[in-house]
């Protein structure tokens, strides 16, 4: 096999993350939904929460799979089965079918994005052995970019073309991009210089995991991480006019800086990491959240508002560049795809919890009272799960 670049194959990682972090832009289809079929926005973010949901499953049940055929064709089944889910929106709207968008939109394009989401992350990590962290936070950002891109085009292509026209242009577009990303996609042809010492089978089973504490560490500190600041992303708007009553313009722009900081943040926080650790990376996540959703609770300053939702959310994105870093630290690269898949039901059972608690009460401050408690909570459960997990952090070392 000819010698491949590292960048390149980062910008290939990076290509697929883009195409389907579209799936975060979901708020933006609802409105011309609704104009269209008359669905209304319960019933479509159902679909959204469908699509995470089998991403998680896909990313879990999948992974030994996933090692078994190679990253290539790995993404090459991503691709296909998004722009299959894709398309498959775009008829179901077409008819008029709301059970036939639930399948394709969210149980087809879900699977479509579990494939396309542990595949380029565990490849691209083992190309930057010596920055685990940056080389994940490069390839999870470009999710939240997607998400970013995807909501400047909906809008202006629904208009132009129609709800349908516009799900079969993307999946045609994304198809093509995520084809493109996977025939570059390849682990490293000689050695990276990285002693594993965890290396004994790629694959790791659910049943042994389960009788893992380290795993029930990643899983809960991911969990409640991604509970409070999907809860934030799913009322963002709507929370800002309640409390510091913006106006619609404002809140479109709050939005924007928002997914803006969810992919600075995964960049940043993973790189950060590199230099102090996984576990004190995660402590941060849950201090600073503590400290900033307790501010909510106090101020309705519009700056300051804002600006501690921006941190919560660099937070949230932050959490989900490091913990392949976290994975391969203590399971070993070899074992990154198929105990991340696991750990990434975490961000399914997120996707329902954290909307929910969000609807328990019409009142914004006891929510924000509730989250600033659940982080502070999970940062004594890591405090005392710290030994657990960095005793092994550093066994994975770089030869010099």
């Amino acid at each position: 096999m000819a010698s491949k670049n590292k960048w390149l194959m980062a910008l290939a990682g990076m290509t697929l993350q883009l195409s389907i972090g579209s799936i975060y832009a979901y708020s933006v289809w609802i409105k011309p939904i609704e104009l269209l079929n008359g669905w209304d926005a319960h019933q479509l973010k159902f679909a959204f929460s469908l699509a995470i949901c089998f991403l998680g499953l896909t990313a879990a049940f999948m992974g030994k799979f996933v090692h078994s055929v190679g990253p290539k064709k790995a993404g090459l089944l991503g691709a296909l089965f998004f722009g299959i889910g894709l398309a498959g929106a775009g008829f179901a709207n077409s008819i008029g079918s709301l059970p036939v968008f639930y399948l394709f939109y969210g149980v087809v394009s879900g699977i479509g994005l579990g494939f396309g989401y542990i595949t380029p992350v565990s490849v691209v990590v083992q190309w930057f052995p010596d920055k685990p962290g940056f080389a994940s936070g490069l390839v999870i950002m470009s999710f939240a970019a997607g998400s970013i891109l995807a909501s400047q085009i909906i809008s202006p292509l629904t208009g132009a073309l129609g709800v349908s026209n516009t799900f079969y242009t993307l999946a045609l577009a994304y198809s093509i991009l995520m084809v493109l990303a996977s025939l570059y996609l390849a682990v490293p042809s000689v050695p990276t210089g990285v002693v594993d010492y965890h290396s004994g089978g790629a694959h790791i089973s659910a049943s042994e995991l389960l009788k893992d504490v380290r795993f029930y560490g990643l899983w809960f500190m991911l969990f409640f991480n991604t509970t409070c600041g999907i809860a934030l992303i799913a009322v963002a708007a709507p929370m800002a006019k309640d409390v510091i009553h913006i106006t619609e313009a404002a809140s479109i722009i709050f939005v924007g800086i928002i997914g803006l900081f969810n992919g600075l943040g995964r960049l940043i926080w993973s790189s950060i990491s590199d230099k102090i650790g996984r576990w004190s990376t995660f402590m941060c996540f849950y201090i600073i959240g503590t400290i900033c959703f307790i501010t909510l609770t106090q101020t309705t300053n519009p700056l300051l508002f804002q600006v501690a939702v921006f941190i919560v959310i660099s937070c949230y994105g932050g959490a989900f560049a490091t913990i392949p870093a976290f994975i391969k630290d203590i399971y070993g690269s070899e074992k990154l795809g198929s105990v991340l898949g696991y750990v990434l039901i975490a961000w399914s059972a997120a996707a329902f919890v954290g909307p929910w608690l969000i609807t328990l009460s019409s009142d914004y401050t006891s929510i924000f009272w509730l989250f600033s408690g659940i982080l502070a909570i999970t940062a004594v459960m890591a405090f005392f799960l710290k030994s657990k997990m960095v005793n092994t952090e550093n066994a994975t070392t770089i030869v010099k």
